[in-house]
């Protein structure tokens, strides 16, 4: 028996060429039970990868290829405590990159497996870790003879691996243009050491027998080192900063008395309906143990005068009333369940703005009060794209500046496309473009290294807090603009369960805080920025309607200056609508939805569709959409939310036959037409790519 436990994909910078459903398939088809990603100094896409393992039915061990001038090691966590000591070495590796051996393996030693290959680093290794976890790692590159030389000498085992950098031997060629790339150099200028063999690709278990026929106990032990790893990775449980509270029944009694304290300030009279709204949030919040993550929000957001929370966050009055949100959620109709709904086990998400010269300050006191070792940005993950990869894979090959540019100038920044020698053949921006023998070489590497993993840079705005120590839970390094951030980008930081919070700086929250302020002198009087209610003013409306909205926040591009002097009506629910009916798959809609403004009749495709009454029975927002899926086609909070971020997450595109098949299934299963299932479906679809919730487009109208 045989595991892959030294795997590299596209995770290991400018190295790995495979993505993880590659890998994994291939896995699949071979019949193997466990694998071990091993990415190149980091756990970049750790998260992505157990989920992906679970979906083909791998086992997955948590690993990585520790590489320094004088180290070459793969780890493996053998449990809990081994996975968080791979957190802090890759932690320690990123502060510094010649650190050695016996520095690295000082204090962080616990619950790891090691294989390393070189005698020189064996030699130290052997005075750090027992030999019960410590073994020979038998690679291509490396004889059966010296493997067994070195495992004598030092009187232990033999693991047999694969070394993996790409997954057939053909992808060698964009594993060298990727090395070449790195290292900015072209593929002549590469000596043997940057780059590895046709060998290291993921191959099958009679492979290996017949590289190593000698050491079938070494190709066993890889089976049995294996089953010693954990594989049971649950990320479901929130990890919440310590508040200086002492236990969760202490910040349930914190939160239920500012939010109390705060809707006798944000409402004349707490009425049955406020009470109960809130009283139902609050048992949620409390049950699902959310009460730390409301209190840490309402600290920050004291820290300054004029905030908008955003994101599905407003829907909550919690949040309303702890001032973290500044839209009414009874009064605009917006459903707290698409910010948390019972099913949900995951963080929910506050987006907050501040005004951009304030943001900073606001950084500097989350790091200040919650202290370094407990706090860091989230990343940003950079990764090729067929403009970049043409621009680079061009540089490789010797191409100069200006044939370069001849490609990449008609090529957009956002493009998408992999089929790129398809399209460049096809589309007619390229028709009086020379494609030689080189070109199209190019074009075709280029193809096949979009989506590598360039670099790590900082998220906008989401920043972690941990109760105790950060690089326990997920590696750290230091960004180039000088801050710390963690491996992670925002999805994977949510999926394990780390508190985010986005902190983002927002230009217009300033301009309204300095006309209060200048408006304030004036009249001599304080304005008070929650307290103001901007709707309904004449005037305000009048420009709108004109379309002379050029420079205001939220509704002066083109398409939304035209949407508000088409339809006349601009009151706020209304532009709440046209700002989030603006997305490229919903045209065909927006006019339906003028027609219905001027007066054509509103006809629901379904009575069950109640709930498009206020977006003229045209599905706008993203709560309307897991509304459709529960009460249609019978899906449940957590399936319906999934399919909902689905649509609009690129990596989970390839899921979307699955969607389209259940949604019509459960719609006809409950006793609808298919005709109007495969309908309300293309409304659906038009969500993909981006979209927005009601609460968010609401407090952007607001602002």
């Amino acid at each position: 028996m045989f595991a892959h436990l030294n795997t590299h994909s596209i995770y290991s910078k400018m190295s790995g060429t495979a993505t993880f459903p590659e890998i994994l398939q291939r896995a699949m088809e071979f019949n193997f039970s466990h694998l071990a990603m091993t990415e190149t100094n980091g756990l970049y896409g750790f998260i992505h990868f157990i989920q992906a393992a679970r979906d083909f039915g791998i086992q997955p061990i948590a690993g990585t290829n520790i590489i320094t001038p004088d180290c070459d090691v793969i780890l493996l966590a053998e449990n809990q405590t081994g996975y968080e000591n791979i957190c802090r070495l890759l932690s320690m590796v990123h502060d510094e990159p010649k650190i050695i051996i016996r520095t690295l393996f000082q204090t962080h030693r616990d619950g790891l497996f090691v294989l390393a290959h070189s005698q020189s680093a064996l030699s130290e290794l052997v005075k750090i870790f027992p030999s019960s976890h410590l073994f020979v790692e038998l690679r291509p590159t490396i004889t059966e003879q010296h493997a067994k030389e070195i495992a004598k000498q030092f009187g232990i085992d033999i693991v047999a691996t694969g070394d993996v950098y790409f997954l057939e031997k053909s992808d060698q060629k964009s594993h060298q243009i990727l090395r070449a790339i790195d290292k900015n150099a072209t593929l002549s200028q590469l000596t043997k050491d940057d780059i590895k063999d046709k060998h290291h690709y993921f191959c099958p278990e009679k492979e290996m027998i017949r590289r190593f026929p000698n050491s079938l106990e070494a190709i066993n032990n890889s089976q049995y080192l294996a089953e010693r790893c954990k594989t049971d990775w649950r990320f479901l449980n929130t990890i919440f900063p310590e508040i200086s509270l002492k236990d969760t029944h202490k910040a349930n009694q914190l939160l239920h008395q500012l939010v109390y304290d705060g809707a006798n300030v944000r409402f004349d009279t707490i009425t049955n309906e406020i009470k109960q709204r809130i009283e139902y949030e609050l048992e949620i919040i409390m049950q699902k143990g959310f009460s730390p993550y409301f209190l840490v929000v309402h600290d920050i957001v004291q820290k300054t005068k004029a905030t908008i929370g955003r994101g599905s966050g407003a829907a909550s009055i919690v949040s309303y009333c702890l001032f973290i949100t500044q839209v009414d959620p009874i009064k605009y109709n917006l459903q707290f369940e698409r910010f948390i709904h019972p099913d949900r086990v995951d963080m929910p998400d506050i987006d907050i703005d501040f005004p951009w010269d304030e943001r900073d300050d606001i950084l500097d006191y989350v790091f200040t009060n919650y202290g370094l070792h407990r706090t860091a940005m989230v990343s940003s993950q950079v990764f090729l794209q067929p403009r970049s990869a043409i621009r680079e894979v061009a540089k490789v090959y010797g191409l100069s500046n200006e044939e370069i540019k001849a490609v990449t100038k008609r090529i957009g920044y956002f493009a998408r496309k992999k089929e790129l020698a398809k399209w460049i053949s096809t589309d007619p921006r390229f028709k009086d473009l020379d494609l030689d023998e080189t070109l199209l070489e190019i074009i075709e590497q280029s193809e096949k290294i979009i989506g590598a993993f360039r670099v790590s840079s900082v998220h906008p705005g989401g920043i972690i807090i941990v109760p105790d120590e950060i690089r326990k839970y997920v590696p750290v390094l230091t960004a180039p603009k000088g801050v710390q951030i963690v491996e992670w980008e925002k999805d994977q930081v949510e999926d394990s369960g780390l508190l985010k919070i986005d902190l983002l700086g927002n230009r217009s929250l300033a301009v309204v805080r300095d006309t209060l302020r200048q408006i304030g002198l004036y009249r001599n009087e304080r304005m008070n920025y929650h307290t103001i209610q901007p709707n309904n003013d004449p005037q305000t409306e009048a420009l709108m309607q004109s379309g002379k909205t050029m420079g205001i926040f939220y509704i002066e591009s083109p398409a939304t200056r035209l949407l508000l002097t088409k339809a006349g009506v601009v009151d706020f629910e209304h532009v709440v609508i046209y700002s989030s009916i603006i997305r490229p798959a919903a045209n065909r809609y927006i006019n339906l939805m003028l027609e219905r403004i001027h007066g054509k009749p509103l006809e629901l495709l379904h009575p069950d569709l109640h709930f498009l009454h206020e977006s003229y029975g045209i599905m706008v927002y993203e709560e309307q959409v897991t509304m459709t899926a529960r009460e249609i086609a019978g899906f449940g909070y957590a399936e319906s939310e999934h399919m909902r971020k689905g649509i609009s997450h690129a990596g989970l595109f390839h899921k979307m036959p699955l969607w389209k098949r259940k949604c019509i299934t459960g719609a006809e299963n409950r006793g609808y037409s298919q005709e109007l299932a495969e309908t309300l479906w293309e409304m659906i679809e038009s969500f993909s790519g981006y979209s927005f919730c009601k609460p968010h487009s609401a407090s952007y109208a607001m602002l």
